[in-house]
């Protein structure tokens, strides 16, 4: 998937946007689209055994969100959320996947209304788009600032408020342990996926099936190195807004006939499967040498995942 900015860690500066987008959202490169797993009934990453599921971020997000504004509304400041929605299309919250969910035949490499964002959503760990703060709130924001119109901002300002909130003090020494300022901490989760991404890319093996996908999409009339190269051609490449909600664009008959093609190539060459059983055995590689932080992480989320319950006022939620 092709994102249209790239936020840096949780507090980053998009150029042409006032203000500052706040996210829980990917540093550096997404995980490249040349990676793809085919329809493996049942298959899952071994990383989706350490993380929350995404209906559990999303329940912290939402809190998280309604958190911060009770917050800025104490300063004064009426902060507008972006709304957290459900995914439409679970397919689109794989970390890697194949064509075949988005249904190239009907709608190219951009798949059915919605899939795009869903994309977006299931890589910021449950945001549906980015808290955007205007410059002159960022100090009651980040707590670079005592005090907001005479109001004593808390410490941290309203992001460490609400860091605290779903941390609880039982997890202060998860947080200091983990290294990781998120307030949704998913940070090791992200920089796992993408060292294993980065060795798939480099195994030979891969290099090799890509080698014979670019030699069939030849065969059918199509002229790229490698998939990403087609995902990207910059005839129906999708930038994928990270603050608004965007129109569907058309899908050309050009674009169809060439996702098609390249699905089909996929599983001709074994490209899918191939692709699968390369980034487990990395992820699990990974797993293995940094299990320990990645427990730390979860029991952190754990935590949030029970206080998010609490602010949102949850029936049989502890307070």
């Amino acid at each position: 998937m092709l994102l249209g900015a790239v936020l840096l860690g949780s507090v980053g500066v998009a150029t042409g946007l006032p203000g500052r987008l706040v996210a829980e959202a990917w540093k550096g490169r997404p995980p490249a689209a040349s990676v793809s797993v085919g329809p493996l009934p049942g298959a899952t990453l071994p990383i989706a055994d350490w993380e929350p599921t995404l209906d559990q971020y999303q329940r912290i997000q939402r809190a998280r969100l309604l958190a911060t504004r009770r917050c800025m509304a104490r300063l004064g400041i009426d902060l507008p959320m972006p709304p957290v929605r459900p995914v439409r299309h679970p397919g689109a919250t794989g970390a890697v996947h194949a064509l075949g969910d988005r249904d190239p035949a009907r709608f190219g490499y951009r798949g059915p209304e919605g899939y795009q964002d869903d994309v977006f959503t299931a890589m910021v760990r449950g945001l549906t788009k980015a808290l955007v703060v205007p410059e002159p709130f960022i100090g009651a924001f980040d707590g670079s600032v005592d005090t907001f119109r005479g109001v004593p901002v808390p410490s941290g300002g309203c992001e460490g408020e609400v860091r605290g909130l779903l941390d609880t003090p039982a997890g202060v020494a998860l947080r200091a342990s983990i290294r990781d300022e998120r307030v949704v901490p998913w940070t090791a989760f992200a920089e796992l996926e993408q060292a294993a991404t980065a060795r798939v890319e480099s195994d030979d093996r891969f290099r090799r099936a890509q080698a014979d996908w670019s030699r069939c999409m030849r065969r059918a009339g199509h002229r790229y190195a490698d998939t990403a190269a087609a995902e990207g051609d910059g005839r129906w490449a999708t930038s994928v807004s990270v603050t608004d909600e965007e129109p569907e664009r058309p899908v050309s008959a050009q674009e169809i006939a060439t996702a098609v093609a390249d699905d089909r190539c996929r599983t001709e060459v074994g490209l899918k499967a191939l692709s699968f059983a390369l980034l487990a055995d990395y992820q699990g590689e990974l797993i293995r040498r940094d299990g320990a932080r990645l427990k730390q992480v979860r029991r952190l989320l754990d935590l949030q995942v029970a206080s998010a319950a609490a602010i949102l006022g949850e029936p049989g939620a502890e307070r």
